[in-house]
């Protein structure tokens, strides 16, 4: 059982994930903020962690176990031309983004931080800046 999210569980989860033909341009882990209709459904009531990629086509999400985030509680993939609204934008600390997505029967809320003290997740910061560089040019 992992005790920090780290590079291995996050590479075999969204390996795991990753759409058919499509390869990962950008990955980092984060948290889905409580209150999002994905998390309810799953049984938390507060903020889950996941892990969250882009392809060229896709935006994936590897939602963890609330108890244990070495396994996988839920999956979600967005293709880019289904994604009917996203914003990004600063959060409360410098290094936060939030990440707000709609798609047909899905919204959630993300929030990405470059923060080393939960994780250890080696290029954290490149990733969350490929991943809101990619949402960006959907707004």
């Amino acid at each position: 059982m992992a005790l920090v999210m780290n590079d291995t569980d996050m590479e075999w989860m969204m390996e795991e994930i990753r759409p058919e033909g499509e390869n990962y341009t950008a990955k980092a882990w984060g948290t889905i903020m409580g209150g999002t209709a994905e998390v309810l459904a799953l049984g938390a009531l507060s903020n889950v962690y996941c892990y969250v990629g882009v392809t060229t086509r896709s935006f994936v999400v590897a939602v963890l176990g609330t108890l244990d985030i070495s396994k996988i509680n839920g999956r979600v993939c967005i293709p880019f031309q289904d994604i009917e609204k996203v914003s990004v934008k600063r959060g409360l600390i410098p290094s936060q983004r939030i990440i707000k997505i709609k798609s047909k029967g899905i919204k959630m809320k993300i929030s990405l931080v470059n923060n080393t003290i939960t994780a250890k997740v080696k290029n954290q910061k490149g990733g969350m800046a490929g991943i809101c560089e990619a949402l960006e040019k959907l707004q």
